[in-house]
Protein backbone atom coordinates (compact mmCIF):
# COMPACT_ATOMS: atom_id res chain seq x y z
CA UNK A 1 0.00 0.00 0.00
CA UNK A 2 1.44 3.48 -0.98
CA UNK A 3 2.08 6.25 0.98
CA UNK A 4 -1.19 8.20 -1.25
CA UNK A 5 -3.81 5.03 -0.39
CA UNK A 6 -2.75 5.27 3.45
CA UNK A 7 -3.50 9.26 3.48
CA UNK A 8 -6.60 9.08 1.57
CA UNK A 9 -7.95 5.96 4.37
CA UNK A 10 -6.95 8.39 7.12
CA UNK A 11 -8.63 11.43 5.76
CA UNK A 12 -11.54 9.07 5.44
CA UNK A 13 -11.21 7.89 9.16
CA UNK A 14 -11.14 11.48 10.37
CA UNK A 15 -14.31 12.47 8.53
CA UNK A 16 -16.11 9.83 9.90
CA UNK A 17 -14.77 10.15 13.45
CA UNK A 18 -15.13 14.11 12.65
CA UNK A 19 -19.20 12.93 12.03
CA UNK A 20 -19.91 10.76 14.74
CA UNK A 21 -18.20 13.05 17.74
CA UNK A 22 -19.37 16.29 15.71
CA UNK A 23 -22.50 17.03 17.59
CA UNK A 24 -20.14 16.35 20.79
CA UNK A 25 -17.93 18.97 20.07
CA UNK A 26 -20.16 22.55 19.07
CA UNK A 27 -23.87 23.38 20.17
CA UNK A 28 -26.08 25.77 19.51
CA UNK A 29 -28.03 27.77 21.61
CA UNK A 30 -31.57 28.52 19.85
CA UNK A 31 -33.59 31.98 20.46
CA UNK A 32 -35.67 31.84 23.58
CA UNK A 33 -33.49 29.42 25.29
CA UNK A 34 -30.32 29.25 26.91
CA UNK A 35 -28.10 26.19 27.64
CA UNK A 36 -26.61 24.35 31.37
CA UNK A 37 -23.36 22.48 30.89
CA UNK A 38 -21.44 20.18 32.77
CA UNK A 39 -17.78 19.72 31.75
CA UNK A 40 -16.68 16.18 30.61
CA UNK A 41 -13.80 16.10 32.34
CA UNK A 42 -14.01 18.77 35.19
CA UNK A 43 -17.52 18.34 35.73
CA UNK A 44 -17.53 22.50 36.10
CA UNK A 45 -20.62 24.04 35.06
CA UNK A 46 -21.06 26.84 33.26
CA UNK A 47 -24.21 28.52 30.87
CA UNK A 48 -24.52 30.43 28.09
CA UNK A 49 -27.27 32.61 27.98
CA UNK A 50 -27.30 34.16 24.43
CA UNK A 51 -27.68 32.89 20.60
CA UNK A 52 -25.28 31.07 19.13
CA UNK A 53 -22.62 28.67 18.61
CA UNK A 54 -20.03 27.68 21.66
CA UNK A 55 -17.84 24.60 22.13
CA UNK A 56 -19.76 21.51 23.94
CA UNK A 57 -16.26 19.75 23.91
CA UNK A 58 -18.55 16.72 24.80
CA UNK A 59 -19.58 18.54 27.86
CA UNK A 60 -23.30 17.50 28.99
CA UNK A 61 -25.98 20.19 27.98
CA UNK A 62 -29.57 20.50 28.75
CA UNK A 63 -31.83 23.39 27.08
CA UNK A 64 -33.85 25.30 29.16
CA UNK A 65 -36.77 27.85 27.44
CA UNK A 66 -36.40 31.46 29.10
CA UNK A 67 -39.80 31.64 29.35
CA UNK A 68 -42.47 29.19 29.54
CA UNK A 69 -46.58 28.92 29.99
CA UNK A 70 -47.77 26.30 33.08
CA UNK A 71 -50.63 24.69 32.89
CA UNK A 72 -53.05 23.55 35.57
CA UNK A 73 -56.25 22.93 33.48
CA UNK A 74 -58.65 20.35 32.29
CA UNK A 75 -58.69 21.16 29.07
CA UNK A 76 -57.26 18.83 27.21
CA UNK A 77 -56.66 21.47 24.21
CA UNK A 78 -54.03 23.22 26.35
CA UNK A 79 -50.90 21.58 27.65
CA UNK A 80 -50.86 18.15 28.32
CA UNK A 81 -53.45 15.68 26.74
CA UNK A 82 -54.81 15.18 30.76
CA UNK A 83 -56.31 17.17 33.29
CA UNK A 84 -54.24 19.09 34.99
CA UNK A 85 -56.74 20.84 37.60
CA UNK A 86 -55.81 21.09 40.74
CA UNK A 87 -58.27 20.09 43.54
CA UNK A 88 -58.85 22.04 46.43
CA UNK A 89 -61.10 21.71 49.75
CA UNK A 90 -62.99 24.92 50.91
CA UNK A 91 -63.34 25.34 54.75
CA UNK A 92 -66.66 24.08 54.28
CA UNK A 93 -65.48 21.02 53.24
CA UNK A 94 -66.52 21.13 49.65
CA UNK A 95 -64.13 19.75 47.02
CA UNK A 96 -63.39 22.50 43.71
CA UNK A 97 -61.28 21.42 40.49
CA UNK A 98 -59.73 24.60 39.92
CA UNK A 99 -58.05 24.98 36.53
CA UNK A 100 -55.86 28.37 34.84
CA UNK A 101 -52.25 29.20 33.75
CA UNK A 102 -49.27 31.05 34.50
CA UNK A 103 -46.33 32.23 32.44
CA UNK A 104 -42.87 30.91 34.31
CA UNK A 105 -40.21 33.85 33.46
CA UNK A 106 -37.01 31.70 34.01
CA UNK A 107 -33.63 33.07 35.59
CA UNK A 108 -32.00 35.51 33.17
CA UNK A 109 -28.23 36.20 34.83
CA UNK A 110 -25.64 32.93 34.44
CA UNK A 111 -25.41 32.05 38.30
CA UNK A 112 -29.23 31.77 39.05
CA UNK A 113 -29.58 29.30 35.96
CA UNK A 114 -26.46 27.35 37.34
CA UNK A 115 -27.87 28.15 40.58
CA UNK A 116 -31.21 25.95 40.01
CA UNK A 117 -29.25 23.24 38.42
CA UNK A 118 -26.87 22.33 41.27
CA UNK A 119 -28.35 24.06 44.08
CA UNK A 120 -31.89 23.39 43.88
CA UNK A 121 -30.84 19.64 41.90
CA UNK A 122 -33.24 20.60 38.95
CA UNK A 123 -31.57 19.41 35.98
CA UNK A 124 -34.27 19.40 33.18
CA UNK A 125 -37.16 22.05 33.51
CA UNK A 126 -39.82 19.31 33.17
CA UNK A 127 -38.21 18.30 36.62
CA UNK A 128 -38.36 21.79 38.19
CA UNK A 129 -42.01 22.32 36.79
CA UNK A 130 -43.40 19.17 38.45
CA UNK A 131 -41.13 19.80 41.43
CA UNK A 132 -40.88 23.44 42.56
CA UNK A 133 -43.23 25.14 40.67
CA UNK A 134 -46.93 22.65 40.63
CA UNK A 135 -46.02 22.28 44.40
CA UNK A 136 -45.88 25.74 44.71
CA UNK A 137 -49.57 27.09 42.97
CA UNK A 138 -50.73 23.95 44.68
CA UNK A 139 -49.99 24.69 47.97
CA UNK A 140 -51.15 28.53 47.22
CA UNK A 141 -54.92 27.66 45.78
CA UNK A 142 -55.19 24.81 49.06
CA UNK A 143 -54.41 27.44 51.81
CA UNK A 144 -56.45 30.28 49.99
CA UNK A 145 -59.64 27.23 49.60
CA UNK A 146 -58.86 27.20 53.35
CA UNK A 147 -59.65 30.92 54.00
CA UNK A 148 -63.54 30.89 52.98
CA UNK A 149 -66.64 28.72 51.89
CA UNK A 150 -67.64 27.63 48.69
CA UNK A 151 -70.44 29.65 48.51
CA UNK A 152 -67.85 32.84 49.19
CA UNK A 153 -65.78 31.36 46.69
CA UNK A 154 -68.70 31.32 44.08
CA UNK A 155 -70.11 34.73 44.59
CA UNK A 156 -69.04 37.23 47.29
CA UNK A 157 -65.42 36.57 47.34
CA UNK A 158 -64.33 35.13 43.90
CA UNK A 159 -62.11 38.08 43.66
CA UNK A 160 -60.65 38.19 46.67
CA UNK A 161 -60.01 34.51 45.74
CA UNK A 162 -58.19 34.81 42.84
CA UNK A 163 -56.16 38.21 44.31
CA UNK A 164 -55.15 36.39 48.04
CA UNK A 165 -53.73 33.04 45.47
CA UNK A 166 -51.59 35.94 43.02
CA UNK A 167 -50.49 37.36 46.04
CA UNK A 168 -49.22 34.34 47.75
CA UNK A 169 -47.37 33.12 44.47
CA UNK A 170 -44.98 36.31 43.99
CA UNK A 171 -44.63 36.89 48.06
CA UNK A 172 -45.19 33.26 49.94
CA UNK A 173 -48.02 31.41 51.71
CA UNK A 174 -49.87 32.92 54.63
CA UNK A 175 -48.90 32.86 57.87
CA UNK A 176 -52.11 31.73 59.34
CA UNK A 177 -54.07 31.01 62.23
CA UNK A 178 -56.94 28.67 63.04
CA UNK A 179 -60.57 30.01 64.50
CA UNK A 180 -63.63 27.96 64.56
CA UNK A 181 -67.07 28.69 63.57
CA UNK A 182 -70.11 27.42 63.06
CA UNK A 183 -71.92 26.89 59.29
CA UNK A 184 -73.99 25.05 57.07
CA UNK A 185 -72.71 21.99 55.46
CA UNK A 186 -73.47 22.57 51.77
CA UNK A 187 -73.44 18.56 51.33
CA UNK A 188 -75.21 17.62 54.33
CA UNK A 189 -76.97 20.66 55.13
CA UNK A 190 -76.33 20.25 58.78
CA UNK A 191 -74.77 22.61 60.79
CA UNK A 192 -70.96 22.03 61.90
CA UNK A 193 -68.04 23.33 63.87
CA UNK A 194 -65.71 24.13 60.73
CA UNK A 195 -61.91 25.60 61.45
CA UNK A 196 -61.35 28.56 59.69
CA UNK A 197 -57.93 29.83 58.86
CA UNK A 198 -56.93 33.59 59.48
CA UNK A 199 -54.12 35.74 57.84
CA UNK A 200 -51.88 37.16 60.33
CA UNK A 201 -50.51 40.71 59.98
CA UNK A 202 -48.29 42.87 61.17
CA UNK A 203 -48.67 46.62 62.93
CA UNK A 204 -49.73 47.71 59.83
CA UNK A 205 -52.75 45.80 58.75
CA UNK A 206 -50.08 43.84 56.13
CA UNK A 207 -49.90 39.93 55.62
CA UNK A 208 -47.24 38.09 57.02
CA UNK A 209 -45.74 34.95 54.74
CA UNK A 210 -43.51 32.08 54.82
CA UNK A 211 -40.43 32.52 53.07
CA UNK A 212 -41.29 32.04 49.19
CA UNK A 213 -39.95 28.72 47.49
CA UNK A 214 -38.92 30.48 44.61
CA UNK A 215 -36.36 33.05 46.05
CA UNK A 216 -33.08 32.84 44.92
CA UNK A 217 -34.06 31.01 42.04
CA UNK A 218 -34.08 33.92 39.46
CA UNK A 219 -37.68 32.68 38.39
CA UNK A 220 -40.94 34.63 38.64
CA UNK A 221 -44.49 34.01 38.03
CA UNK A 222 -46.81 35.80 36.06
CA UNK A 223 -49.86 36.56 34.44
CA UNK A 224 -51.86 34.25 36.87
CA UNK A 225 -55.29 33.34 36.08
CA UNK A 226 -57.73 31.16 37.21
CA UNK A 227 -60.17 30.22 34.43
CA UNK A 228 -62.75 27.87 36.05
CA UNK A 229 -64.12 26.48 39.37
CA UNK A 230 -65.53 23.17 38.60
CA UNK A 231 -67.48 22.44 42.31
CA UNK A 232 -68.68 18.87 42.64
CA UNK A 233 -72.65 18.34 41.70
CA UNK A 234 -73.34 17.77 45.31
CA UNK A 235 -72.05 21.41 46.06
CA UNK A 236 -72.36 22.89 42.97
CA UNK A 237 -76.71 22.26 43.29
CA UNK A 238 -76.61 23.34 46.81
CA UNK A 239 -75.24 26.56 45.82
CA UNK A 240 -77.52 27.15 43.15
CA UNK A 241 -80.29 26.48 45.15
CA UNK A 242 -78.92 28.49 48.05
CA UNK A 243 -78.48 31.02 45.43
CA UNK A 244 -81.66 31.40 43.93
CA UNK A 245 -82.73 31.77 47.62
CA UNK A 246 -80.65 34.43 47.89
CA UNK A 247 -81.78 35.89 44.79
CA UNK A 248 -85.41 35.74 46.05
CA UNK A 249 -84.06 37.78 48.76
CA UNK A 250 -82.16 40.13 46.94
CA UNK A 251 -85.54 40.42 44.78
CA UNK A 252 -87.74 40.92 47.16
CA UNK A 253 -85.46 43.67 48.65
CA UNK A 254 -84.52 44.98 45.48
CA UNK A 255 -88.95 45.27 45.30
CA UNK A 256 -89.03 46.72 48.58
CA UNK A 257 -86.28 48.90 48.08
CA UNK A 258 -87.70 50.03 44.58
CA UNK A 259 -91.40 50.14 46.99
CA UNK A 260 -89.90 52.42 49.55
CA UNK A 261 -88.27 54.52 46.25
CA UNK A 262 -90.96 54.92 44.74
CA UNK A 263 -92.88 56.14 47.70
CA UNK A 264 -90.11 58.47 48.08
CA UNK A 265 -90.49 59.63 44.26
CA UNK A 266 -94.31 60.06 44.34
CA UNK A 267 -93.64 61.94 47.87
CA UNK A 268 -90.94 64.46 46.14
CA UNK A 269 -92.76 64.48 43.20
CA UNK A 270 -95.96 65.71 45.21
CA UNK A 271 -93.69 68.13 46.84
CA UNK A 272 -92.19 69.22 43.88
CA UNK A 273 -95.97 69.98 42.96
CA UNK A 274 -96.93 71.86 45.60
CA UNK A 275 -93.60 73.42 45.07
CA UNK A 276 -94.57 74.46 41.56
CA UNK A 277 -98.32 75.04 42.50
CA UNK A 278 -97.01 77.45 44.92
CA UNK A 279 -94.55 79.07 42.68
CA UNK A 280 -97.18 79.71 39.83
CA UNK A 281 -99.34 81.30 42.68
CA UNK A 282 -96.18 83.70 44.20
CA UNK A 283 -95.80 84.29 40.12
CA UNK A 284 -99.41 85.22 39.59
CA UNK A 285 -99.71 87.08 42.94
CA UNK A 286 -96.51 89.40 41.48
CA UNK A 287 -97.80 89.37 38.15
CA UNK A 288 -101.02 90.94 40.34
CA UNK A 289 -98.83 93.28 42.56
CA UNK A 290 -96.72 94.65 39.29
CA UNK A 291 -100.01 94.84 37.31
CA UNK A 292 -101.25 96.67 40.39
CA UNK A 293 -98.24 98.97 41.01
CA UNK A 294 -98.27 99.68 37.41
CA UNK A 295 -101.67 100.84 37.84
CA UNK A 296 -101.50 102.36 40.45
CA UNK A 297 -98.41 104.33 38.91
CA UNK A 298 -100.27 105.25 35.62
CA UNK A 299 -103.03 106.49 38.45
CA UNK A 300 -100.91 108.48 40.29
CA UNK A 301 -99.35 109.89 37.10
CA UNK A 302 -102.67 110.65 35.80
CA UNK A 303 -103.90 112.21 39.23
CA UNK A 304 -100.44 114.30 38.83
CA UNK A 305 -101.75 115.32 35.34
CA UNK A 306 -105.24 116.53 35.82
CA UNK A 307 -103.57 118.18 38.83
CA UNK A 308 -101.43 119.98 36.62
CA UNK A 309 -104.10 120.72 34.11
CA UNK A 310 -106.39 121.87 36.75
CA UNK A 311 -103.47 124.16 38.00
CA UNK A 312 -103.09 125.21 34.56
CA UNK A 313 -107.14 125.86 34.02
CA UNK A 314 -107.40 127.44 37.83
CA UNK A 315 -104.85 129.46 36.51
CA UNK A 316 -105.96 130.01 33.32
CA UNK A 317 -109.33 130.79 34.78
CA UNK A 318 -107.76 133.04 36.80
CA UNK A 319 -106.26 135.36 34.26
CA UNK A 320 -109.49 134.88 32.28
CA UNK A 321 -111.21 136.61 35.66
CA UNK A 322 -108.29 138.85 35.72
CA UNK A 323 -108.47 139.71 32.00
CA UNK A 324 -112.63 139.69 31.86
CA UNK A 325 -112.72 141.87 35.69
CA UNK A 326 -110.36 144.05 33.60
CA UNK A 327 -112.18 144.04 30.57
CA UNK A 328 -115.49 145.10 32.49
CA UNK A 329 -113.81 148.04 34.63
CA UNK A 330 -112.24 149.24 30.92
CA UNK A 331 -116.10 148.63 29.34
CA UNK A 332 -117.66 150.46 32.68
CA UNK A 333 -115.14 152.91 32.64
CA UNK A 334 -115.82 153.34 28.94
CA UNK A 335 -119.51 153.58 29.36
CA UNK A 336 -119.15 155.87 32.33
CA UNK A 337 -116.74 158.43 30.04
CA UNK A 338 -119.55 158.15 27.42
CA UNK A 339 -122.24 158.60 29.51
CA UNK A 340 -120.06 161.61 31.13
CA UNK A 341 -119.57 162.86 27.43
CA UNK A 342 -123.07 163.17 26.18
CA UNK A 343 -125.14 162.21 29.30
CA UNK A 344 -126.11 158.95 27.46
CA UNK A 345 -128.62 160.62 25.31
CA UNK A 346 -128.60 158.12 22.72
CA UNK A 347 -129.88 155.50 25.49
CA UNK A 348 -132.27 158.30 26.50
CA UNK A 349 -133.88 158.85 23.02
CA UNK A 350 -134.00 155.52 22.34
CA UNK A 351 -135.83 154.71 25.76
CA UNK A 352 -137.92 157.75 24.90
CA UNK A 353 -138.91 156.66 21.51
CA UNK A 354 -139.67 153.08 22.96
CA UNK A 355 -142.04 154.51 26.42
CA UNK A 356 -143.57 156.86 23.65
CA UNK A 357 -144.17 154.52 21.03
CA UNK A 358 -145.70 152.21 23.41
CA UNK A 359 -148.23 155.02 24.40
CA UNK A 360 -149.38 155.96 21.37
CA UNK A 361 -149.73 152.61 20.47
CA UNK A 362 -152.31 152.11 23.31
CA UNK A 363 -153.71 155.68 23.41
CA UNK A 364 -154.49 154.77 19.33
CA UNK A 365 -156.52 151.89 20.21
CA UNK A 366 -158.66 154.00 23.30
CA UNK A 367 -162.61 153.77 22.47
CA UNK A 368 -164.12 157.13 21.86
CA UNK A 369 -167.83 158.51 21.80
CA UNK A 370 -169.20 159.08 18.30
CA UNK A 371 -170.56 162.39 19.53
CA UNK A 372 -168.35 165.07 20.72
CA UNK A 373 -169.73 167.42 22.90
CA UNK A 374 -167.60 170.70 22.73
CA UNK A 375 -166.10 173.07 20.62
CA UNK A 376 -162.82 172.95 18.28
CA UNK A 377 -162.73 169.67 17.26
CA UNK A 378 -159.65 169.07 19.09
CA UNK A 379 -159.32 166.45 21.48
CA UNK A 380 -158.41 168.12 24.69
CA UNK A 381 -157.92 165.08 27.35
CA UNK A 382 -155.65 163.21 24.18
CA UNK A 383 -153.38 166.12 24.32
CA UNK A 384 -153.17 166.62 28.07
CA UNK A 385 -152.52 163.32 28.07
CA UNK A 386 -150.00 163.38 25.56
CA UNK A 387 -147.94 166.32 27.04
CA UNK A 388 -148.54 165.05 30.29
CA UNK A 389 -146.53 161.42 29.53
CA UNK A 390 -143.93 163.08 27.42
CA UNK A 391 -142.80 165.43 30.07
CA UNK A 392 -143.32 162.82 32.45
CA UNK A 393 -140.49 160.39 30.44
CA UNK A 394 -138.22 163.74 29.82
CA UNK A 395 -138.18 163.89 33.45
CA UNK A 396 -137.86 160.22 34.22
CA UNK A 397 -134.97 160.41 31.60
CA UNK A 398 -133.37 163.80 32.35
CA UNK A 399 -133.60 164.61 28.95
CA UNK A 400 -133.63 168.47 27.60
CA UNK A 401 -134.94 168.78 24.14
CA UNK A 402 -133.82 172.67 24.26
CA UNK A 403 -131.27 173.92 21.71
CA UNK A 404 -128.52 174.90 23.63
CA UNK A 405 -127.76 178.97 22.41
CA UNK A 406 -125.15 178.88 19.78
CA UNK A 407 -125.45 175.45 18.91
CA UNK A 408 -125.30 174.92 15.28
CA UNK A 409 -128.39 172.26 14.33
CA UNK A 410 -127.28 169.47 11.70
CA UNK A 411 -123.14 169.37 13.09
Amino acid sequence: MNKKILGLILIGVVIIVGLILGGSLIETVEKGTYQVKQAAVSGKMSAKMDPGLWFQMFGDIEPWPKAETFFFTADILEGEKIDQSIEVRFVDGSLCNLSGTLRIILPITESEAISLTTVRGHKKYKDMEQKLILPTIRNVLRLTANLMTARESYSTQRADYVMWARDQIINGLYQTTAIEKKIKDLVSGEMVTKTFKVVKVDENGNPLYHPNPLKGTGIRLQNFEIKKFVYEKKVNNQIATQQEALMAVATAKAKAQEAEQNKLTLEAQGKANVAKARYEEEQIKVRAVVVANREKEVQVIAGEQRKAVAKLDKEAAALTKQQQILLGQGEAERKRLVLAADGALKQKLETYEKVMSIWADAFSKRKVPSVIMGGGGVDGDALSMSDVMSLMAMRQLGLDLSIPRGATVGK
